[in-house]
């Protein structure tokens, strides 16, 4: 009886943890944010911002992978390529996208720097 019962509470431990969502395996400190999610984005819009950003994202994979390069080479490597990068994607947008945009970058500017006023603990 003792081995029935320890089966199927383990059965049921696996099926709860099937269940569960897979773990954010992406780079970073938090959750991946879409900053254009909000932007009611054309199709066109979408496909170029889409194109951009996976031209970024191999660059920057290339840049993490070169070894030869210090922390800081690359840190200020990648500075460089987001601001390029962000200023290619922004000359898509139009006046209104440009202003939400601003807008959603000052608001996480603000969230952040009350996570490190926290202790670094987020609010979510």
């Amino acid at each position: 009886m003792k081995l029935l019962q320890f089966l199927l509470a383990f059965m049921f431990i696996g099926v709860v943890a099937k269940a569960q969502p897979p773990a954010d395996t992406s780079r970073g400190r938090g959750p991946r944010v879409d900053m254009y999610k909000d932007l009611n984005l054309t199709k066109d819009q979408q496909e170029k911002v889409k194109a951009i950003q996976e031209k970024q994202r191999e660059e920057m994979e290339a840049i993490r992978n070169n070894s030869s390069l210090s922390r800081e080479e690359q840190r200020s490597k990648m500075m460089d390529m987001r601001k390029k990068y962000s200023e290619q994607i922004e000359a898509l947008l139009t006046a209104e996208q440009k202003e939400k945009l601003k807008a959603k970058q000052k608001e996480m500017q603000e969230q952040m720097q009350q996570r490190r006023r926290d202790g670094g603990q987020g609010n979510n």
